[in-house]
């Protein structure tokens, strides 16, 4: 048996074309316990196909790994990289930013539970496994709860609406709230 795991362990996939080429084709690896299966893809993504409507993605994503077969499941590791369309969160305006990390998860058949928590499980469609979904949730888990296209972005005026990293405004900067103008008449009794 050593012998066919030495020749038979390691399948490579180069992947390139459509979006169903996330698709990972176990049915070599999994009669070999231990057996792996490298992968790396070019591939466009749609996250909104994955109910990831927040952002969009300006190039295709770079992913490569490995999958490792143990115990009928397949334990699949690897990184990824694309550049994301955001929009600001304070000016509303639209910029690009990079996106890398790395992911971790493993891909299992029936319904088996991870009931400590420590795994990412998702469900095999037969021999193969979509990792659209997985790319997808790591994009967006990796992304910034409220984006700024600079650092120093000064957003919108709250008056008039203008972008303030644009032009300036002639719009009073110390509008009082009417609720609290009796104070202010208060400072001014000297």
């Amino acid at each position: 048996m050593q012998l066919a795991l030495d020749i038979c362990s390691v399948y490579r996939y180069n992947i390139s074309g459509t979006v169903d080429d996330m698709i990972l084709d176990f049915s070599k690896i999994k009669l070999i316990p231990g057996g792996k299966l490298e992968f790396q893809f070019e591939e466009a993504l749609d996250p909104l196909a994955y109910g990831f409507g927040e952002f969009q993605l300006k190039e295709a994503v770079s992913c490569q790994g490995q999958a490792l077969h143990a115990e009928g499941s397949f334990r699949v590791e690897g990184q990824y990289h694309t550049m994301t369309e955001l929009s600001c969160s304070r000016c509303g305006q639209l910029f690009q930013s990079p996106a890398a990390g790395e992911f971790s998860v493993c891909f299992v058949s029936g319904n088996q539970v991870d009931w400590d928590g420590e795994q990412d499980l998702y469900e095999l469609s037969g021999d193969a496994a979509d990792l659209g979904p997985v790319i997808a949730g790591e994009i967006f888990f990796s992304l910034p709860m409220q984006p700024l296209c600079r650092e120093d972005c000064r957003g919108l005026c709250p008056h008039c609406g203008i972008n303030l990293n644009e032009n300036s405004c002639s719009c009073r900067e110390e509008e009082i709230d009417p609720r609290w103008e009796k104070l202010k008449d208060l400072l001014n009794q000297d």
